[in-house]
C-alpha cells in the first residue's frame, strides 16, 4: 500500500481510530491489502487525501500503469461529513467504490 497523502494525515487517522476503539478502519485497510495480493491481477493501492475528516481516497494501480477501481475509504462520523450515501446509518469507516 502506497501512502500518497501527507503522512501526518494518515497517522492522525490511525491514532483517531485507535482512540475511539474502532476496528472498521483496520478492517477496510486489510481488505484493500487483499486486493493487492490477488495472484491473477496484482496491483498497488494508493491512499490519498480526502477533504472529509478522517477519510481517504484510493486508487488501484496495476504494474503496466493502468488504473483500476477508484474510490473512497470514508469515515462516517457524527455528524457525517463524508458526502456519501449510506442505506443504513453507520459510524466508522467504509469502502466506497
Amino acid at each position: 500500500m502506497k501512502i500518497v497523502c501527507n503522512r501526518e494525515h494518515y497517522d492522525k487517522v490511525i491514532k483517531y481510530a485507535e482512540s475511539i476503539g474502532d476496528t472498521s478502519l483496520k478492517f477496510c485497510l486489510d481488505r484493500l491489502k487483499t486486493w493487492e495480493q490477488n495472484e491473477r491481477c496484482p496491483c498497488e493501492i494508493e491512499l490519498y487525501y480526502d477533504s472529509a475528516p478522517y477519510s481517504f481516497g484510493f486508487s488501484q494501480r496495476y504494474p503496466d500503469g493502468r488504473t483500476g477501481i477508484v474510490g473512497g475509504l470514508l469515515y462516517h462520523g457524527n455528524p457525517d461529513h463524508s458526502f456519501a450515501v449510506t442505506l443504513q446509518p453507520f459510524h466508522g469507516w467504509q469502502i466506497h467504490a
